[in-house]
């Protein structure tokens, strides 16, 4: 008989990493920093981030604003309480409305028995005060929805399909449940495109795992990449790379910023080691760093100056904090080994995801230093700026140029009912692709 191994420190929440949080049946997920004495709150769900801490991800209930992992028998139990035959009534059991909440397949309910109604009657007898205290009082979510439909004066009165929507309305909305788990590409671009898609330049799920596709992304390629995706296209390709390659990545400004998405993978240091940020100001100038100059008078100064009388720059280096000091040797020497990578003509892929930024402006400075055959994509939300990246690309010989916009909509599977979801996001933008080939 084997035995189960306890689970690591890494399969467990710990302070100060990045969770996604969902509410179970809700519309939004929240990418949260776990921190100490943190109030975490999702569709008026509210709990301690302290009550997290040392727990396995997955499943939790909450509870007077502690969460609580969901076990397995209590889950198997309630799976097998679906399975179990529906009461007839209403009298027969509460329990039984607690199995029609969390059933899968709504469709069995409770029959609809003759109920006359007076005008004046009430439809809902239990009022929202006596709701709200039961929620004080820790009832969970499956009690406090039994509890409603018992209180419905029209419920009987209602049609099969119509006590279904009446259920699952309800467990929806005073629902308990929430799911804390890793951060994954495909977590965080959903959570982002339903937040704000006109900052992620409305970049789907689906569009990224093509524009990946075309551009080749495996383990150990060297890709350069520009994008303004909240670094969502950088991530997904250190992803990819999984820690063997470089993803060099081109931004403006003096430190990459705006790349959230790089940040809440809580990445290891062997995939953060292919991550190299280069600056456009860099580009400009070639292989001489904008800074080198610099570097070097203050290092003649140093040698050429008494013991006694000391050079400004030394003064400056004992001024600076030794951490924020290493910081930014470690940046310095990832943007060299960008630029090295990126001269010599040892990139395999170029990626733009553009927003505002014309695509044009980055392939004039890039794709001379591509390699043979290297993969070209870019996307953008407007069409009429990839049309004038095919004809650019289309003078300089590159072949197999392709422009899509393909939609993979989310589908409903139920038995009987299985249909493209009617209301869903579908704004998305266009990937032109293509290779880059040398004229002999």
């Amino acid at each position: 008989m084997e035995v189960e191994s306890p689970p690591t420190t890494t399969s467990l929440i710990q302070a100060g990493e990045y969770l996604i949080v969902q509410k179970i049946d809700g519309e939004q997920s929240r990418i949260v920093r776990f921190t100490p004495k943190q109030k975490i709150l999702i569709e008026k769900l509210k709990f301690t981030s302290d009550s997290a801490f040392g727990k396995p991800h997955g499943l939790f209930e909450v509870s007077n604003n502690q969460c609580f992992p969901m076990s397995v028998d209590r889950l198997i139990e309630e799976l097998q309480l679906q399975e179990a035959p529906v009461a007839t009534t209403l009298a027969d059991s509460e329990v039984v409305l607690s199995e029609i909440v969390e059933s899968s397949d709504l469709r069995v309910v409770i029959a609809p028995s003759a109920l006359k109604l007076e005008p004046e009657q009430k439809r809902q007898k239990l009022e929202m005060d006596a709701v709200l205290e039961m929620k004080k009082q820790g009832v969970s979510g499956q009690e406090v929805v039994a509890k409603l439909v018992e209180g419905s004066a029209s419920f009987q009165t209602r049609t099969v399909f119509s006590q279904s929507k009446y259920i699952k309305r309800k467990a929806k909305k005073h629902s308990d449940r929430v799911l804390i788990l890793r951060p994954t590409i495909r977590l965080l671009a959903k959570a982002y495109y339903l937040k704000d898609p006109d900052r992620l330049a409305m970049l789907r799920a689906d569009q990224l795992a093509l524009i990946l596709q075309m551009a080749g992304v495996h383990h150990g390629k060297n890709v350069l990449v520009f994008e303004q995706t909240l670094g969502l296209i950088t991530s997904a390709v250190m992803e990819r790379l999984g820690g063997k390659g470089a993803c060099v990545h081109f931004h403006r400004g003096a430190v990459a910023q705006s790349i959230p998405c790089v940040h809440s993978m809580n990445y290891n240091e062997s995939t953060l080691s292919t991550f190299l940020p280069v600056r456009i100001k860099c580009l400009l100038t070639g292989k001489q760093l904008p800074y080198e100059n610099n570097r070097k008078a203050c290092n003649e100064e140093e040698e050429n100056d008494d013991k006694t009388k000391e050079g400004k720059c030394e003064e400056n280096v004992e001024d600076q904090d030794l951490e924020a000091l290493a910081r930014r040797n470690d940046r310095l020497d990832r943007e060299r080994r960008g630029l090295e990578m990126t001269f010599e003509g040892n990139a395999h892929a170029l990626i733009i995801g553009s927003r505002t930024v014309d695509p044009i402006n980055v392939l004039e400075l890039v794709y001379p230093t591509l390699a043979p055959s290297a993969s070209i994509v870019i996307y953008s939300p407007h069409q009429n700026t990839l049309i004038s990246c095919y004809d650019w690309l289309s003078k300089r010989q590159a072949i197999n140029l392709v422009l899509t916009d393909q939609m993979c909509r989310v589908m409903q599977v139920l038995p009987d009912r299985t249909h493209p979801l009617m209301a869903q996001h579908v704004a998305g933008g266009h990937v032109l692709s293509g290779i880059k080939v040398v004229d002999q």
